[in-house]
């Protein structure tokens, strides 16, 4: 993918800004080509009648209409748009820290198998424990940009933003371990990955269709039940099972 502006192609790589955003190229290529990333999570999928799929399409859109921003990110499938409710294990990372103490020599597989029985456990004591769906939840604005596009998001009340809180720590519990950002991590609905760092005249575009865009996305939604999810890419997170959901 080539780049359309020397704002893009003539900022100082540092270690602090690589040559690509990240994401580049463990979960896409520098092409653009989705590449293959496997791991498990727990999410919960934007719902085909919510009411922000109008907001979230129109900008979809004319991000891969425009002329400049739509050379410039990958656009994630929409039947992918989800918020993460708490990262699983990525096959890619299993350094100290990002899988449970002794589990880090553990195939994928086998450790989906052991998540799933815990969280099938888990699922069924949400209720009694004040934390089963619906999350209602409400739009900050957009991420800024560095990684990726994408919507901030938290609890549409103060109290709805501590049980979030509250259910992520009872996740982590579950599975034996929290990532090191853990305690700061921002809920969001991703949408794109940047394929080149957004700069100058282009962040200025990207900023416009920002600015365009939010006043139909700035709402109140509500999300369903979480999900835990095995995925191979960036495209789909198909459902093992839903939390709470009994055994078939």
């Amino acid at each position: 993918m080539s780049t359309t502006s020397t704002t893009v192609t003539t900022a100082a790589v540092t270690a602090e800004r690589p040559l690509y955003p990240i994401g580049i190229p463990e979960k896409f290529s520098a092409d653009g080509v989705v590449q293959r990333f496997p791991g498990n999570t727990t999410v919960c999928h934007v719902p085909a009648d919510s009411p922000l799929q109008p907001g979230m399409n129109a900008l979809h859109a004319s991000l891969s209409s425009h002329p400049v921003l739509s050379k410039l990110v990958h656009l994630l499938p929409k039947p992918s748009w989800h918020m993460t409710v708490l990262d699983g294990l990525r096959d890619k990372e299993c350094e100290p820290g990002m899988w449970p103490p002794g589990m880090e020599k553990l195939p994928l597989d086998e450790c989906t198998r052991e998540f799933s029985r815990k969280l099938r456990a888990l699922g069924l004591e949400l209720e009694k424990e004040g934390l089963a769906p619906p999350y209602k939840m409400r739009i900050r604005g957009f991420d800024p940009a560095v990684i990726g596009i994408g919507l901030e998001i938290e609890g549409a009340t103060p109290e709805e933003e501590k049980r979030m809180r509250r259910l992520r720590d009872r996740l982590a519990d579950t599975l034996g371990f929290r990532a090191p950002n853990h305690e700061t991590y921002g809920f969001h609905i991703s949408m794109a990955y940047l394929m080149r760092h957004i700069d100058g005249e282009n962040r200025d575009a990207l900023n416009q269709v920002f600015a365009q865009h939010l006043p139909a996305l700035q709402r109140e939604f509500d999300l369903g039940p979480v999900e835990f999810c095995t995925f191979e890419n960036m495209y789909a997170f198909p459902r093992l099972f839903y939390l709470g959901e009994q055994d078939l």
